[in-house]
């Protein structure tokens, strides 16, 4: 089980490593100001609120997620 844990870890480190994070565009402000209008919404502030910003919030629950995971495993889970 800590085997395939930590094979598990290696691997996303390794494809959290080679993702590319440099800003499209010259930025996030170009970004949102020039495709606001892909996501339908009337206004700016909706669409990034709407739109991209969902998407970090799914980011950031899984990453809460793969955590708490992380330490039951790490912690040796369930005692019989």
């Amino acid at each position: 089980m800590r085997a395939a844990a930590a094979t598990l870890t290696l691997a996303l480190g390794i494809l959290l490593l080679s993702l590319s994070y440099s800003p499209p565009y010259g930025g996030s402000y170009t970004y949102y100001v020039t495709h606001w209008t892909e996501i339908n919404v009337p206004n700016l502030v909706s669409a990034i609120l709407a739109g991209w910003r969902a998407y970090d919030s799914l980011g950031e629950a899984s990453l809460l997620f793969t955590a708490v995971i992380g330490f039951y495993v790490l912690l040796g889970g369930k005692k019989k």
